[in-house]
């Protein structure tokens, strides 16, 4: 009974945080709600949802990543880079995908393997990925254009711009993999009690490797977003998400009332976010003070969190 007063709290209290939020910013900003304003927002929320869906599939089968904004960052240079330089504009984008896939995969293995505690790890491969973006890029905004890029930015569907369809394609791919198919069980049971799951007959260690590849593919569909909605990579742009996408997860998690990470609460989370500081910049606020409101933002749903489950995500 007590756990499930704790549950009820901690979905209730965030729920509070969210609709409090909204409210205040749709009352001192009249634009907040205009419809082509959300569909921006939603544009925007796709820099921090698809990255977050990521992490929350490696969150989820007991581990850690911070190393996505440094592998996003480098995956996007490499094919400015590339594409200024004459490359076919398929191979460039099939050189970031291998980017993406070889650094994750290599934090999988020393992670999973070589038993490396996933932050250090991924610690590690983020600052090596961010110095090797700045070595890429020389620390410059790196252009990208194309008729492609240009026609998913300023196209639509249906009155959706593509980068809304995007991320719903996103959502509902890896929302059935999670929450519908067998291996997304296998991850959950995975992250909560690999003992059990092994004995259950759930290979442990390839269930683990999976949401490292689908982090990559994410990784990878991330820095197409950017290449995309601002026609290049600005320098270390991932890395300034790295807060947001975060906070996504655990919004997440907090809004969910059995206290799990999961899909739907994820990209609810980086919608809310995105809808947080597009309302904040709207009423003149300073992007600095927009972070130092995420931030205090972040630690009330952890708290919301801890007290909403006597065992947080072992990270």
């Amino acid at each position: 009974m007590l756990n499930i007063i704790k549950r009820n709290f901690s979905t209730s209290f965030t729920i509070f945080i969210f609709a409090g939020v909204i409210i205040t910013l749709a009352f001192i900003s009249p634009s907040f709600f205009d419809f082509y304003n959300i569909l921006s927002v939603l544009g925007q929320a796709t820099f921090v949802a698809i990255p977050a869906v990521g992490l929350s599939m490696i969150m989820i089968s007991g581990n850690f990543n911070l190393s996505f904004v440094g592998v996003i960052g480098v995956s996007a240079v490499t094919v400015g880079v590339l594409m200024s330089r004459g490359v076919p504009l398929f191979i460039a984008l099939l050189v970031g995908l291998a980017i993406c896939l070889a650094v994750d995969l290599s934090n999988a293995f020393l992670i999973i393997k070589m038993k490396i505690h996933p932050w250090l790890c991924t610690l590690a491969t983020m600052l090596a990925m961010l110095g090797l973006e700045t070595a890429i890029s020389g620390g410059y905004f790196i252009s990208a254009r194309s008729s492609l890029f240009m026609d998913l930015r300023f196209g639509s569907f249906l009155g959706f711009p593509f980068a809304v369809w995007i991320l719903a394609l996103v959502f509902l791919v890896f929302y059935y993999v999670m929450h519908k198919r067998p291996l997304g069980f296998h991850i959950y049971a995975v992250g909560t009690n690999p003992e059990a799951a092994r004995k259950a007959g759930i290979k442990v260690d390839l269930v683990k490797f999976i949401p490292w590849i689908f982090m990559a593919i994410l990784s990878w569909v991330t820095s197409f977003m950017y290449l995309i909605q601002l026609s290049g990579y600005p320098p270390e742009a991932a890395n300034i998400s790295l807060l947001t996408v975060i906070l996504a997860v655990f919004f997440g998690m907090a809004i969910s009332t059995k206290n799990v990470i999961n899909v739907p609460g994820t990209v609810l989370g980086a919608v809310f976010v995105a809808l947080m500081g597009n309302g904040l910049s709207l009423a003149g606020v300073s992007s600095y003070w927009i972070k130092l409101v995420e931030g205090v933002i972040l630690i009330a749903v952890i708290m919301s969190n801890s007290l909403g489950s006597d065992e947080l995500v072992q990270l």
